[in-house]
């Protein structure tokens, strides 16, 4: 009886046609992937102020051995000292890192993109349909599991990148004195791999943010009985040729199309590493289940 009402509704909106595509683009989450970036600059920042701190002492312990002629005698010695150093610095990160509120941060954006993906879904079905939606429907449990599983899964992912960060500048410091390249040099590598891991932290806020945009619009279309959509591309100078090629053709989500041809891998728009795209639902007279307020 409901999809029967929701017909007649949307009868003289589709005419004689039995799908419909939608014309208009949803909103990319580009507020949600720079709250996300601010989340992970704030966490590496945490390993930035370690590593100035300590800094000194490990100039300090190098200039030491150097004036005692450590270069023949004297360098296991450093690197001794070296390492006991590292040692203290990964502990106080460790600390550091355990008061760092990162599981409230993620549900946060995860909470964000939730409520613009559903403004813009609103936002298409009443302008292709003409239909208002429920205000409540998407609220509660509709996506409880899915944002837990994603905050776990991104806690897990950027978690471990200041760690890893900082055994690699132990790593640097140790060969770099093996090798008898100065200080200078050496503090240079140091902060190249502070960059580095920066930047890595911020690529996955892009990559995780577009993934969990695709997963709350596949929710969402296939709850409202939407088989199909078209591929919309970010009509940019940074969109990928394959998906140059995708844009503007129909998909079914139970079969995504090939983004991959020499791997053969699939994915919707959004799931593919850093993607923009976007799915425009293809509404099917048939099959339309929207859960609408009138």
């Amino acid at each position: 009886m409901h999809r029967q009402a929701t017909q007649r509704m949307v009868k003289s909106q589709f005419r004689e046609r039995k799908k419909l595509t939608c014309k208009v683009k949803p909103i990319y989450p580009a507020s949600s992937e720079r709250e996300y970036q601010r989340v992970t600059d704030a966490y590496m920042k945490i390993l930035s102020g370690i590593v100035k701190e300590y800094l000194p002492e490990i100039r300090a312990a190098a200039a030491s051995e150097l004036e005692s002629g450590f270069r023949t005698d004297g360098l296991p010695d450093l690197l001794n000292i070296i390492s006991g150093i590292f040692s203290k610095m990964i502990n106080q990160l460790l600390e550091k890192l355990d008061t760092f509120p990162m599981r409230e941060k993620l549900g946060r954006v995860a909470y964000q993109l939730q409520k613009l993906s559903v403004r813009e879904w609103k936002r298409q079905v009443h302008d292709t349909l003409g239909l208002n939606l429920l205000e409540d429907y998407y609220q509660g449990e509709f996506y409880r599991e899915m944002l837990e599983k994603w905050v776990a899964e991104n806690v897990s992912l950027i978690k471990t990148i200041p760690q890893g960060c900082l055994e690699r500048m132990r790593e640097i410091v140790l060969d770099g004195y093996r090798s008898g390249i100065s200080t200078p040099a050496i503090v240079k590598k140091i902060q190249k791999e502070y960059s580095i891991s920066k930047s890595h932290a911020r690529l996955i806020a892009r990559d995780q943010i577009g993934k969990l945009n695709c997963d709350i619009t596949q929710k969402q279309q296939q709850d409202a009985g939407v088989e199909e959509y078209e591929w919309s591309d970010s009509d940019d100078e940074r969109v990928r040729k394959r998906h140059k090629k995708l844009s503007g053709k129909r998909y079914r989500w139970d079969d995504p199309p090939v983004v991959d041809e020499k791997r053969g891998r699939r994915c919707h728009p959004g799931q593919d590493y850093q993607c923009r795209c976007v799915a425009l639902p293809v509404f099917g007279f048939d099959t339309l289940n929207l859960p609408i307020s009138e």
